[in-house]
């Protein structure tokens, strides 16, 4: 394990060279954020298992070199594991012995216990001699892949991060530069703290629009939709059900307790609201939405 307050990042973050970053992971984000990079000035690398990602990276000049395996060794400052949920712990081990002493690195994923809890294994017993610094951009889109990558998709949202106590401000502080350079608002959680929070403000939200979708194919009549009367507000509250079954698969599994807790605080107002509309209260309904207007507000 790495320690001491000076001198413990490597030479890219102290201006002795042109920063450099490997991305692995050429989807939505992994490619924004290396477009994001490119427009700091940063060299940036990428490891995807896709070579037409790699070659559209590079024709864009987002990336200056990429590789479908890992190589035996990143010469890098930065990495940044942009993987789906199920293999981020295989990319995590595969740095390993692979990357300068005093390497950042950071993750994407919209669960943090997991990988953070294995990064604070490994600190204990003294097997990595890199930092890393958890983080989840409160970002993203029902489209997925390099091509819908966006060097301003993180501009104006919310970006999570999630350091152990024991890392160097120093470290954290390098991270927060970049993310903030992006034009995004870091916000700082603990790793369980983020994963409770993050199952009310996205991973319900995403339910919530596969069941409303297929409610109302339910409530179609046969040789009639009701889907073809679906306006803006319709289409807005259902466009994040159209996002990765598969990605959407291992966060629902794997944050499963928060969720469920979650959706217990979800039921009973939609319950309050049924009875409302049963027993003919129009003023309650009208002050459930006053409320949820003043609620809002604090969405910045």
């Amino acid at each position: 394990m790495i320690d001491g307050p000076e001198g413990i990042l490597t030479p890219g973050w102290s201006g002795l060279r042109i920063p450099k970053a490997c991305i692995f992971g050429l989807g939505l984000i992994g490619g924004s954020w290396a477009g994001a990079l490119h427009q700091m000035g940063w060299e940036v690398f990428a490891v995807d298992p896709e070579r037409s990602s790699i070659d559209e990276a590079v024709c864009r000049g987002w990336i200056q070199a990429g590789w479908t395996e890992m190589p035996a060794f990143l010469e890098v400052d930065l990495v940044v594991l942009a993987l789906p949920l199920k293999e981020l712990a295989n990319g995590y081990d595969q740095l390993m012995g692979r990357i300068s002493k005093g390497t950042v690195v950071t993750d994407v994923g919209s669960i943090k216990t997991e990988i953070c809890n294995k990064s604070q294994r490994d600190v204990q017993t003294h097997s990595r001699d890199f930092y890393f610094v958890g983080g989840h951009p409160m970002a993203g889109s029902e489209q997925s892949g390099f091509g819908v990558a966006d060097p301003d998709l993180f501009r104006g949202y919310p970006y999570v991060l999630t350091p152990a106590t024991d890392c160097p401000q120093q470290v954290v502080q390098k991270l927060v530069e970049i993310v903030q350079g992006f034009g995004a608002k870091v916000v700082f959680r603990e790793p369980v703290k983020h994963d409770v929070e993050v199952a009310m403000v996205s991973h319900i939200p995403h339910l919530l629009a596969v069941a409303l979708t297929l409610a109302t194919q339910d409530a179609s009549k046969e040789g009639e939709s009701a889907l073809e009367l679906a306006g803006r507000s319709f289409r807005d509250l259902t466009r994040i059900a159209d996002s990765s079954p598969e990605m959407w698969k291992e966060i629902m599994v794997r944050n499963a307790e928060a969720i469920l807790d979650g959706l217990t605080f979800w039921e009973r107002r939609i319950k309050e609201l049924k009875e409302c509309i049963q027993q003919g209260e129009g003023e309650e309904i009208a002050s459930a939405f006053r409320k949820a207007h003043e609620v809002r507000r604090f969405i910045n």
